[in-house]
């Protein structure tokens, strides 16, 4: 008999079904006992009595534990009105088994699946952890956050290309790289995909990608991971950086609509809300925001300072949501020696720069702006920050040979999914997190696993 996906057997009420999952949980009723077996699509409660199973599935009763996989046939049936469960998709049926097949057995569990565990005990079991109900949901809503992004970019014609990780430079500059040896010669991990994404506009106008970045910072913080994935896109043919923030706004939207149509059920259970957006999102340039803090915060000489700091970017949060009912804020015109060597200076504001950040509920989410398109002005702007052009002949030719005024950002998903669904660390909102002390095992064990 062909599967039934278990969301599928409201419908066949009075039917033979063959459903198959993992037994979230068992409980013995005198003789009879109840099982909740999960699938992709849900949860449904299996009844086995004894002297309705074939006698090789009564033999396996007693053994049956949770997370084993299991194939049962059996009968869809309507549950009494007193058993029904109004907070389960498939609480008003039950589904009186006739077959039970075992197709992997599964050990003792350590604790209970749902057990609250701080945040190092979670890590050093999350392929077990990951199956739990709370984290299954937060990577639902990260995986309509990931498709409300590219739904929204292709709608707007943009084109989505995958872009290289192993890299020949630092792309942001500095000393947070991971080196590695490219066969005999030295190489990278990609920091970031700008100069592909900005190298691509010149193919299609257009583009996007979404893929892991690589950032060598020894942080150990509740907000810093060493890879994570970033939502990135590049725009040709752009006034200034307020066209890039306007199709940044029109992507947030995208991205919480889509969250809002696929994971109402999520939301509710980690419980958590969608972000209060204005019609248009506030703007605030980096010294009026810092005005605010030293004004209305109490926060001293910040205005000497060329970026926000993480409590900062907190109480503008707080700011943002008290003076515009807005869960997000722009942050606009950083120095230029804050931003990166291709990042475009405003005319019109010397020493800082068409650039932002979107804080989202007092985190940044996304760091975008205007680029500099014009050759001779990139290379000038490449020697200022002390930085060879010889060294980046591959990315220039992009410009030397005609490249129309362009802008974009790059987000991360992580933030994003931490910041909408509230969690206590950014490592709850990633799925396989890499930090300075842990690849999937802390590093310290697999250096004593190495030595022996």
């Amino acid at each position: 008999m062909k599967r039934t996906l278990i969301i599928e057997t409201i419908r066949k009420v009075g039917q033979a079904v063959t459903v198959k999952g993992w037994v979230n949980a068992r409980r013995d009723m005198g003789k009879i006992v109840f099982v909740d077996l999960r699938d992709r699509s849900g949860l449904a409660q299996i009844v086995l009595v004894p002297s309705e199973l074939d006698a090789r599935s009564d033999e396996l009763l007693d053994g049956l534990r949770p997370e084993f996989v299991l194939e049962i046939k059996g009968i869809v049936n309507e549950r009494g009105e007193k058993q029904r469960n109004p907070n389960l998709a498939t609480g008003n049926i039950e589904i009186l088994a006739k077959e039970i097949k075992i197709l992997a057995r599964a050990e003792t569990l350590p604790y209970e699946l749902d057990s609250e565990l701080n945040i190092e005990a979670y890590l050093d079991n999350l392929p077990f952890n990951l199956r739990a109900e709370k984290q299954r949901a937060i990577f639902k809503v990260q995986a309509a956050l990931i498709e409300g992004f590219r739904k929204i970019l292709l709608k707007k014609n943009f084109v989505e290309f995958a872009c290289p990780k192993i890299v020949a430079g630092a792309t942001e500059g500095g000393a947070n790289v991971f080196k590695i040896d490219y066969f005999g010669h030295q190489a990278y991990l990609a920091q970031s995909p700008q100069f592909y994404k900005q190298i691509m506009v010149g193919v299609y106008e257009r583009v996007f990608s979404i893929g892991n970045v690589y950032r060598a910072e020894e942080h150990d913080t509740s907000r810093h991971i060493n890879e994570y994935t970033s939502l990135d896109f590049e725009m040709g043919f752009i006034k200034d950086h307020r066209e890039v923030m306007k199709m940044v706004d029109a992507v947030a939207r995208a991205m919480m609509l889509e969250v809002e149509k696929k994971c109402g059920a999520e939301l509710k259970l980690l419980q958590a809300t969608l972000p209060a957006m204005p019609k248009k999102l506030p703007t605030l340039k980096l010294r009026q925001a810092q005005k605010i803090l030293e004004e209305q915060f109490g926060e001293k000489d910040c205005s000497k300072e060329p970026d926000l700091e993480p409590h900062q970017e907190r109480l503008i949060g707080e700011y943002a949501k008290r003076q515009f009912n807005s869960d997000f804020i722009f942050i606009t015109h950083y120095p230029v020696e804050k931003r990166p060597m291709y990042t475009f200076e405003d005319p019109k504001d010397k020493g800082f720069t068409r650039s932002f950040d979107l804080l989202f509920r007092g985190a940044e989410i996304v760091t975008g702006g205007q680029r500099i398109h014009e050759y001779e002005k990139l290379k000038s702007n490449m020697i200022k920050f002390g930085l060879n052009p010889d060294n980046f002949q591959f990315y220039l030719q992009a410009f030397k040979y005609g490249m129309p005024p362009e802008g974009g950002i790059g987000m991360g998903l992580e933030r994003v999914t931490w910041q909408l669904l509230g969690l206590d660390n950014i490592k709850r909102a990633t799925l396989f997190p890499r930090d300075k002390s842990r690849i999937d095992e802390p590093l310290n064990k697999q250096d004593e696993r190495d030595k022996r």
